[in-house]
């Protein structure tokens, strides 16, 4: 297994950790929480804050892009969902179509 690396953006240090690690990291100087930022993104030296600024902006609009693609998946299923119950409660009744129906409403509720 590789390591990963975890960084302290107030204090602009890192550490590495096996990437079986699952508890929370502690910063050793402030005490604050450090971020897995894996292990092929490159890590500047501490002599240069700008870098580190820029890391920091990076990782920040990765996390929101990847939260702005997962909302929008969500809302797709979700439409999906809708589309299909419009469709199978059109059609003529019968067991096999409510049973249907039903899962797709709990799957519609639960999205």
């Amino acid at each position: 297994m590789s390591n990963r690396n975890w960084v302290c953006f107030s204090c602009r240090i890192t550490n590495r950790k096996s990437s079986r690690f699952a508890g929370e990291a502690i910063c050793s100087e402030c005490g604050g929480e450090l971020k897995n930022i894996g292990y092929k993104i490159p890590v500047p030296p501490k002599s240069k804050p700008k870098e580190w600024k820029k890391l920091q902006e990076s990782l920040a609009s990765q996390a929101r892009e990847l939260e702005r693609v997962n909302f929008k998946a969500k809302v797709q299923k979700r439409h999906d969902l809708e589309q299909e119950l419009v469709k199978l409660k059109a059609l003529p009744v019968n067991d096999g179509r409510q049973s249907l129906i039903k899962q797709l409403e709990k799957r519609l509720k639960n999205a």
